[in-house]
């Protein structure tokens, strides 16, 4: 305990975002109620997962294992990057960014491969791809909810953020030096497992991400995660990052106090009944608020789900607050690499954003045009 207060003592967002709602408690309503707490609880259970992976050594081993398949660190990035695309259509790009960040930082240190644009670029993939897909992150499977719609109905629509991702993909993929990596391999020692722990986290990991994949009993999710984890290694749960779910969390409280103020109600009405105003708002907005509280934000005043779908989508791109996607990334760095690599990743990570959002705003505003 005093480990996980002595981190948020130290956390600039928590800190930020908690004066914020206490600030806006006094001029507005706050609503407990408008917080996704599956999106808490997802986040929560995802961010202990990957830190009992970490501290097993499975990130490390399935490091060791790409390294002995890959030829050269441009392989081995366009490796990281599909992985990040594809598998954050199915398992959400947190889960995408939480797994593959960890295993690039691996990488990097057993080999020549770029660490902050390679770690940049997996990021934005994983973000790119979950984008494409409906239930690829916690704000389109939020519109499916809200407007009680099939995923098959956004199929059209995430067709051009697929094409967006696999256009750009090999061009960027020439960017990365095409080093020679045999001859660098380290092993790592893997760590011994008995057949029960075996058993154990196999059966868990499967349950697990079946759960979050699904979104159904998460807070049982949460409870299994929290005791399989301090089963294997009780310092694990000391080491979670909580400090950005709680910032998350406040993000909600934030929007809930700002719905109070007839201002604000009235403006949006206005802008929801736009197709081409909810699309640039809507990707201006998650530049400050992030985009999963901005569909919360924005779905009660728009039956533009279309638009509304691609604004949040292209405005994850951006400002590291735009989506948490590249909270999540950015805390991987910094948790893990010194203050100059931080930033140097920062200067990278946004540049690469920021030219992601402008591709993807000025093709989706000329999709909702024609």
């Amino acid at each position: 305990m005093p480990t996980v207060l002595k981190k948020l003592k130290q956390d600039q967002l928590f800190i930020g975002t908690t004066v914020a709602v206490i600030l806006l408690s006094l001029f507005g309503r706050i609503n407990f109620s408008a917080i996704s707490w599956s999106t808490v609880l997802s986040l929560l259970s995802l961010l202990t997962m990957v830190t009992l992976y970490q501290s097993l050594g499975l990130i490390d081993a399935l490091a060791d294992y790409l390294l002995k398949k890959a030829k050269t660190t441009r392989s081995l990035s366009v490796i990281l990057f599909l992985l990040a695309f594809f598998s954050a259509m199915v398992v959400t790009n947190d889960v995408a960014i939480l797994t593959l960040l960890p295993l690039t930082f691996a990488l990097a240190k057993k080999s020549a491969l770029p660490l902050i644009k390679t770690a940049s670029l997996t990021a934005i993939y994983a973000n790119l791809g979950s984008a494409a897909s409906p239930i690829g992150n916690p704000q389109n499977i939020y519109l499916l909810a809200h407007y009680g719609i099939p995923f098959t109905h956004l199929f059209e629509t995430a067709a051009l953020l697929l094409i967006l991702g696999l256009a750009t993909m090999p061009l960027f993929a020439l960017t990365i030096p095409k080093t020679s990596i045999g001859s660098l391999v380290e092993t790592a020692p893997v760590k011994k497992f008995n057949r029960f722990d075996v058993i154990l986290l196999i059966t868990f990991t499967a349950v697990a991400f079946l759960s979050l994949i699904t979104q159904k009993n998460l807070s049982v999710t949460l409870v299994m995660t929290f005791m399989v984890s301090s089963y294997f290694d009780q310092s694990v749960i000391e080491k979670v990052d909580y400090g950005v779910v709680i910032s998350i969390a406040n993000f909600f409280l934030l929007v809930s106090a700002l719905m109070t103020w007839p201002f604000i109600y009235q403006s949006l009405s206005a802008i929801g009944s736009s197709q081409a105003g909810i699309f640039a708002f809507g990707a201006v907005v998650s530049q400050i608020i992030s985009n999963v509280p901005a569909a919360a934000l924005l779905a009660p005043f728009t039956e533009h789900v279309q638009a509304l779908y691609l604004a949040l989508s292209v405005g994850g791109f951006g400002t590291l607050v735009a989506s948490l996607a590249n909270l999540l990334a950015y805390r991987q760095i910094k948790a893990n690499h010194p203050q100059k690599t931080t930033k140097k990743f920062f200067k990278t990570f946004t540049w690469h954003n920021v030219l992601f959002l402008i591709l993807g705003f000025a093709l989706s505003y000329l999709d909702i045009l024609f």
